[in-house]
């Protein structure tokens, strides 16, 4: 069976002309493009925001779980070892936020005043954002 062939039997049966056809044709390879166009924009603007899921200190931490002692002073420079930022307030506000919230982000750099714990901050006079929880 030829390509012919089997163009004029498609056509015969449902009506469908070449130029119908080539329409088509077009409209699944144009959304296919946009698809994987999207898909590749996507990709480089995590990229470009330092989205990548590197964890450069899992080495010191692989080194440092077959001993039996643990020298912290290697170990403090791990993401989550770090305590020290758990929740931020602006000097300006009332209110304190996790780092991931979005008030957290709004606050200008320059503002922040950063506690290790929920009781450091009410003891600041700061309460938790009802948008944090």
């Amino acid at each position: 069976m030829s390509i012919n062939h089997f163009l004029n039997k498609i056509k015969g049966q449902m009506g469908i002309d070449m130029t119908m056809l080539l329409c088509l044709f077009i409209i699944v390879i144009v959304g296919l493009g946009s698809f994987g166009l999207g898909r590749l924009s996507a990709l480089s603007e995590r990229q470009e925001k330092g989205l990548t899921l590197d964890n450069k200190n899992t080495s010191v931490v692989k080194e440092e779980i077959g001993k039996s002692e643990i020298d912290l002073n290697n170990v403090k420079n791990t993401s989550f070892l770090n305590k020290e930022k758990m929740y931020v307030a602006s000097k300006n506000g009332k209110l304190y936020y996790r780092p991931d919230c979005s008030g957290a982000k709004r606050i200008l750099s320059k503002n922040e005043i950063w506690f290790a714990s929920t009781s450091e901050a009410e003891s600041a006079g700061y309460k938790l954002s009802t948008s944090c929880k």
